[in-house]
């Protein structure tokens, strides 16, 4: 696969592999003294005004974006910023980082719904069985052994949202006209869901200075990871959304868990899922399924 990708592209992809499944653990972090969207307020306006000094430099900005191409970039902030990532920093206040994690590795089952709904794009019989395998899984995972109803908590729900809309949005990323750019591409989506949080939260009546005052110290080690090292792997997202099919876009959704596993339980020492153990297999398979299953027995038929 990675022969015909660019050097760029195979950055890129690393990018989103290794920064993103760490991402669930700082953002647990940040949030455990700060207000979730003081933490995406911080962590986007910063990586927004960090992405804007080096536009300025570089002279990425010339020409400037046209108002088409700013308005594509704010309905992808608000879907993929506030919306996805918004949700899913709320959740992680109540659910372990590593479920967050696992939640989100489910993106490709809905990014292919999508796809067929907006992009028209058909799911093969083998990929619909990988689906059905990942949803099992994750609903194995999330079961607490007791009951249905006492597994499901409105931050359970928040955080299915947030993946809901995030998916919507890589999909629908296909059919929005951005800045070539993908720095300004993320910049002008930093900047305004940054800004739009602040503002949110100042009306809300939450002093600023006094969540600052109170945050720890790895709350603010956390929301700096999410600000810089966070926005270079969204500007990595963004780039692959422009230049890659997002079914292999999602191919991130394989790696980021094991990562996000290893950093919540080991480090975070996080409480394990009754079913932990049922469930990962079973969303990894659905998902390598779904996303190489096809390939792979064509890859079988023509050797036949």
């Amino acid at each position: 696969m990675f022969k015909k990708l660019s050097p760029i592209t195979i950055i890129s992809y690393a990018t989103i592999y290794i920064v993103w499944g760490s991402t669930y653990f700082f953002i647990r972090l940040s949030v455990a003294s700060i207000p979730p969207y003081y933490v995406v307020g911080i962590r986007f306006l910063f990586g927004g005004i960090f992405f804007l000094l080096v536009s300025l430099i570089t002279g990425r900005l010339k020409p400037l974006p046209t108002k088409r191409e700013v308005t594509g970039s704010i309905i992808l902030g608000t879907l993929f910023l506030l919306g996805g990532n918004g949700l899913i920093t709320i959740a992680e206040q109540k659910i372990p980082s590593y479920i967050a994690a696992l939640l989100i590795s489910s993106t490709p089952i809905f990014v292919a719904f999508f796809n067929r709904a907006l992009l028209k794009i058909k799911i093969g019989i083998i990929r619909l069985g990988g689906i059905i395998i990942g949803i099992a899984g994750v609903a194995l995972l999330l079961y607490d052994g007791k009951s249905i109803a006492t597994s499901i908590s409105i931050h359970l729900i928040f955080a299915i949202a947030g993946i809901l809309i995030w998916s919507f949005a890589t999909s629908i990323g296909h059919l929005l006209k951005v800045p070539q750019d993908s720095m300004v591409n993320t910049m002008v989506q930093m900047l305004f869901a940054g800004s739009v949080s602040f503002i949110a939260m100042i009306f809300s009546g939450l002093s600023i200075v006094d969540s600052i005052k109170n945050a720890t110290l790895s709350s603010i080690i956390g929301v700096s990871f999410l600000g810089l090292i966070g926005s270079i792997a969204l500007s990595a997202y963004n780039y692959l959304i422009k230049h890659e099919p997002s079914i292999r876009i999602v191919s991130y959704s394989l790696i980021n868990p094991l990562i996000a596993v290893l950093l919540g339980i080991i480090i975070g020492r996080e409480k394990i899922m009754p079913f932990f153990f049922f469930g990962i297999p079973m969303i990894i398979s659905g998902l390598f399924l779904m996303l190489y299953g096809e390939a792979i027995i064509d890859k079988i038929r023509t050797k036949a």
